[in-house]
């Protein structure tokens, strides 16, 4: 047994309270009862902790050097055990540190691997990106003057484009110039698109059902929602 637990047993087994221990050896009872617990951490320097259990020894009539040599072999063995711990403690720090060092290093290689690949203005990849990009603005805006270029030369002829979209359902009378009317059942979401040379003319069962976009500019429809409206085109300004 280490030396608190047999002093304490000791006592226990001969009756003697560690109040009366403490009274003799002129210490506390707090001591005592770390000396017991043999908490090493706890108690004072060894020189004097040798003192006190000679004392405590003397008092309950056990052997003094026998209880020292218990407390040093048990502090001996709890030394280590703290070098043991210390240096595991500080293995493990360095090995954390040198992780932390390598996760960061990595980091910043593939930050700079994906500016390298994407973002340097040198890179042939970026360049090529840009090319493409230059060439997709250049088409589009060929594009653009193109369909300005044929709008103008449809408007030059005075042709009449009319684009009708429905919202609601409706039925819709159709004549275009001079031919027979066409009826058609719109449903929202249809889309149509004709062409005149002169005129069109409108019967709309519901105004409120189509919009209306005429040489890409919007047409007035009279009326509301289930109104019958009648419209011919060009309006007369």
């Amino acid at each position: 047994m280490a030396f608190g637990s047999y002093l304490k047993s000791m006592r226990i087994q001969m009756g003697i309270p560690i109040e009366a221990v403490a009274g003799e050896i002129r210490i506390s009872v707090r001591q005592l009862l770390l000396i017991e617990a043999e908490e090493h951490q706890h108690l004072p320097d060894g020189v004097y902790v040798k003192g006190i259990l000679r004392a405590y020894a003397g008092f309950i009539g056990v052997d003094g050097n026998d209880i020292v040599d218990r407390y040093e072999i048990n502090r001996s063995a709890y030394e280590k055990n703290q070098t043991a711990d210390a240096k595991f403690f500080n293995c493990n720090k360095k090995v954390l540190s040198w992780m932390f060092l390598l996760t960061g290093l990595m980091i910043f290689i593939i930050v700079l691997t994906v500016y390298i690949i994407y973002g340097s203005p040198a890179n042939p990849f970026h360049k090529a990106v840009e090319k493409h990009t230059e060439k997709i603005d250049d088409n589009a805006s060929g594009a653009m003057e193109e369909s300005t270029t044929n709008s103008f030369a449809e408007n030059q002829n005075d042709k009449l484009f009319l684009q009708i979209d429905a919202v609601e359902d409706t039925l819709l009378k159709i004549a275009i110039d001079d031919s027979d009317p066409m009826e058609y059942s719109l449903h929202p979401m249809d889309h149509m698109e004709l062409e005149a040379s002169a005129k069109i003319n409108l019967q709309v069962d519901n105004a409120a059902g189509i919009k209306i976009l005429l040489n890409e500019k919007p047409v007035f429809i009279p009326g509301k929602s289930g109104d019958v409206a009648y419209i011919e085109l060009p309006q007369s300004k």
